[in-house]
């Protein structure tokens, strides 16, 4: 009876698979539609952005990208074990937490209610509620040779004031699942991994997307940079490979549905 539960929901985030359709190019990565915003330039508290999801996975023969996408899940970085840096992503750490250049992380993500896409939506949270992420999939799913839009909002975020930071970058997990299978078997040809390399589960050496996750950069734009920071610095926070191995994945019900 379980396997039957279990079944019926990994179909409910399936939906039925279309016609595959034509090749994209390769170089198209998962992005967010508005990668650059200006520090709190939020509207009623919210800066209103999309994921971009630019193709599908490739299949084994040619490589060409015409398999079709069941959902998407999206996590930011939680802030509290995240790994900071500065001057780029793989820059000087940080030794210091988020709360040294950022005032007001905790609950980063609003999603924006939309079936134009994907059925089904749901927030990942952590223990205490703040919203991390969130995950869409189901209903006719994005075909082959097609793009979405994935609409969501982020908070807006306000730079500590006293700080060197002239940005803040954060860097945002995504995947993209063409096959429900578990992590021995994520490829090319099932799922498309935008994450950076910290030691989890979901690096995906070697695969299409690898080390190249999509990125939401907050500039200063209240206060300017106190005169002894000179030009400033850019600050980048990536999530820890403990928060992507607990947050990256699909829950329906209850009942984890990716990976298996």
């Amino acid at each position: 009876m379980k396997s039957s539960i279990f079944n019926y929901r990994v179909y409910a985030l399936m939906g039925i698979v279309g016609l595959t359709g034509v090749w994209q190019s390769a170089h198209a990565h998962t992005r967010l539609k508005t990668p650059v915003i200006q520090e709190n330039a939020a509207n009623h508290g919210s800066n209103y952005n999309d994921v971009v999801i630019a193709h599908g996975c490739q299949n084994t023969t040619d490589g060409a990208s015409t398999i079709s996408t069941l959902g998407t899940v999206v996590v930011f970085p939680d802030g509290k074990d995240s790994i900071i840096t500065t001057g780029t992503m793989d820059g000087t750490a940080h030794t210091g937490t988020l709360s040294d250049f950022v005032t007001n992380w905790g609950s980063p993500v609003t999603i924006v209610q939309d079936k134009s896409v994907f059925s089904n939506q749901e927030y990942i949270t952590d223990s205490l509620g703040n919203k991390l992420g969130f995950w869409s999939g189901g209903g006719t799913v994005l075909k082959a040779g097609y793009r979405a839009l994935v609409p969501f909002a982020t908070a807006g975020v306000v730079i500590e004031p006293t700080s060197c930071a002239k940005s803040v970058t954060f860097v945002v997990s995504i995947a993209d699942i063409c096959e429900i299978t578990d992590p021995s078997g994520f490829s090319n040809a099932t799922v498309q991994m935008w994450t950076p390399a910290v030691g989890s589960i979901y690096d995906g050496e070697g695969l299409h997307g690898y080390n190249s996750p999509a990125t939401l950069k907050v500039t200063r734009s209240i206060a300017p940079l106190p005169s002894s920071c000179g030009d400033g610095v850019d600050v980048f926070v990536k999530p820890s490979a403990a928060q992507l191995n607990r947050d990256l994945r699909i829950k329906l019900d209850g009942t984890q549905i990716w990976p298996k």
